[in-house]
């Protein structure tokens, strides 16, 4: 039996478990070494061996473990994005912008949803410690039960950069829109339209993005003179049945209020509905403002006026920060954060098909 034989008659073989450098060095009758460094192309091994060990390992559908390869290069080219919640189109549109630029990079992205619960946060952040990710894309989750493993993760070398939202207690990067400008600005459109009894909804003591809207929102309030009312802050997050009850409440309750200032898509939906089923008209008797130009919010049917953050951008420009900072092993303190451009837009109802 010739040579070319054997290997054929190796090659047939069906292989249980997935193939590895020494089955293709086992056909091929050299080492395994040899066999990796063809495989890297590397200038130690001939143009013959390589264009053979290309083929073999086509013909045996053989794939580099990334893994272990990360454990003897140091580098996994994995990042590991946390997404608060991807029925909210702004995180849906930030992931778009994510992937796109870790493709175009060569790393692939891998997308874990916390759904605003820190011991959903806390398996996530350990998946990626486990798998050797490069670095993490993190929108945290509010408090602060996982920070010790955060801190041990960057000290390991795991870089971090914070798209939207920050961690007050950290100094990574961040990559957001100026959310007290915003606040400020939305507000005070909302009050050069001649209301003065607006409704803040949304928690605005826990998470640093959403302080920060709430101090835009009083900068606005103070400028023009207006009392910060206690009974127009009312506390509600992530649930559209929340915030339904919350503004129903409010209106049972004969709390009056002209606009809501709201820090997000489903809570404003939410509210929406309380309001639209109260028999108030939209814009007439309130004025609803929101962030993130979410699609929930064009289920209302009414205009509503709506900060536009550019998602996407957000999270391009923070993958591209985050591979930056991984490929050049320089300290955080060598990078600046990114504040991306925002806009405030007046959107109209969605025309109906016929």
């Amino acid at each position: 039996m010739t040579s070319g034989q054997s290997r054929r008659t190796k090659i047939t073989k069906s292989f249980k478990k997935r193939p590895t450098l020494q089955d293709i060095a086992d056909i091929l009758s050299v080492t395994a070494a040899t066999v990796s460094k063809a495989l890297r192309d590397s200038s130690d091994i001939s143009s013959e061996t390589k264009e053979m060990v290309r083929k073999i390992s086509e013909k045996v559908g053989y794939r580099p473990n990334l893994l272990a390869q990360s454990l003897i290069n140091r580098r996994s080219r994995i990042l590991g994005a946390l997404v608060p919640d991807l029925r909210i189109s702004f995180f849906a549109e930030a992931v778009r912008g994510m992937y796109e630029e870790a493709a175009r990079k060569g790393y692939e992205c891998v997308f874990l949803v916390h759904d605003e619960t820190e011991s959903k946060e806390r398996q996530k952040l350990e998946f990626l410690y486990d798998i050797n990710a490069d670095g993490i894309l993190l929108n945290a989750a509010g408090g602060k039960s996982n920070h010790s493993l955060i801190e041990k993760m960057a000290e390991e070398g795991i870089r971090i950069v914070c798209w939207d939202r920050g961690l007050d207690e950290f100094t990574f990067r961040r990559v957001k829109i100026d959310d007290v400008d915003a606040s400020y600005k939305l507000t005070s459109k909302i009050i050069q339209d001649g209301r003065r009894r607006i409704l803040f909804l949304g928690p605005h003591t826990k998470i640093s993005l959403l302080k920060d809207r709430f101090a835009g929102y009083k900068k606005a309030l103070k400028e023009h003179g207006i009392p910060l009312y206690p009974e127009l802050l009312v506390e509600s997050f992530r649930s559209v049945e929340d915030s339904y009850q919350k503004i129903h409440a409010a209106i049972k309750h004969k709390v009056n209020f002209d606009a809501i200032v709201s820090i997000g898509g489903l809570i404003t939906y939410g509210a929406g509905k309380a309001i639209l089923e109260s028999k108030r008209r939209v814009p007439d008797d309130v004025i609803i403002g929101e962030f993130g130009d979410n699609d929930i919010v064009y289920k209302l049917g009414v205009p509503f006026y709506t900060v536009v953050q550019n998602p996407q951008e957000i999270g391009k420009a923070s993958t591209d920060l985050l591979i930056r900072m991984i490929e050049s092993g320089k300290p955080d303190s060598e990078f600046n954060d990114i504040v991306i451009n925002f806009e405030i837009v007046e959107r109209k109802p969605l025309s109906k098909t016929k």
